[in-house]
């Protein structure tokens, strides 16, 4: 069979197999390719003919680029399967996310977190109601760097605060200067909603979440 021949019946196999999906990126440029391979073979130089060693390793190029680009939707299918198992594990467990509310009430205490990125010489946590007021502050002392928790009664000189939201804020010093310091919430996880885009989690609080939001499991 003459190649422009052979070129042609490439392309015909390759667009009967694409007509009933969109093409990849990879078959895309793999069929540019080869209507440029088939016109430029058409139009050569009879007595400068294309060199075939030379076309057969363009032509495996292209193949390898399909090949890996499977491979990497191959990958992707499985780390997606993988992430749903293992946020099934999550449903209905306490989880830390960033963020810097407590909540008061049904007798429980509040909790809360927070990330220290180097040891602490004193942390302090300051708890604020709905208005922003300051109506509690705890000292923590010294504290080694990493995650850190906290749990709060909702009491002040042992008055019961009404139940309700709060925030609160991280103060930590280190050789006299101040730390940056994040604040995580506590927050449960009612149910896991698997979608296109990657697994969700919905949240006892009513936000929905990624999975990569999660910074610790209690």
């Amino acid at each position: 069979m003459p190649v422009t021949a052979a070129a042609d019946s490439t392309i015909a196999a390759l667009n009967a197999g694409h007509t009933t999906r969109k093409k990849t990126s990879s078959e895309e440029q793999s069929d540019r390719f080869l209507t440029l391979l088939v016109a430029q073979m058409k139009n050569q130089d009879p007595l400068s003919p294309l060199d075939n060693a030379q076309v057969t390793s363009q032509m495996a190029q292209v193949t390898t680029v399909q090949g890996i680009e499977r491979l990497n939707d191959t990958m992707s299918s499985m780390l997606s399967q993988i992430q749903g198992m293992q946020a099934a594990g999550l449903a209905g467990r306490e989880v830390l996310t960033t963020g810097n509310k407590l909540n008061i009430g049904d007798g429980l205490p509040a909790r809360g977190g927070y990330q220290l990125p180097n040891g602490a010489d004193a942390v302090t946590i300051e708890i604020r109601n709905a208005m922003g007021l300051v109506v509690a502050t705890m000292p923590q002392g010294a504290k080694e760097p990493g995650m850190q928790t906290f749990q709060w009664d909702g009491t002040v000189d042992g008055k019961q605060l009404p139940a309700g939201r709060y925030t609160f804020s991280v103060a930590g010093t280190a050789a006299g200067k101040q730390l940056d310091v994040e604040t995580y919430s506590v927050d449960a996880v009612v149910a896991v909603l698997p979608g296109a885009t990657g697994v969700r989690l919905s949240m006892a609080s009513g936000v929905t979440l990624a999975m990569d939001s999660i910074k610790a499991i209690l």
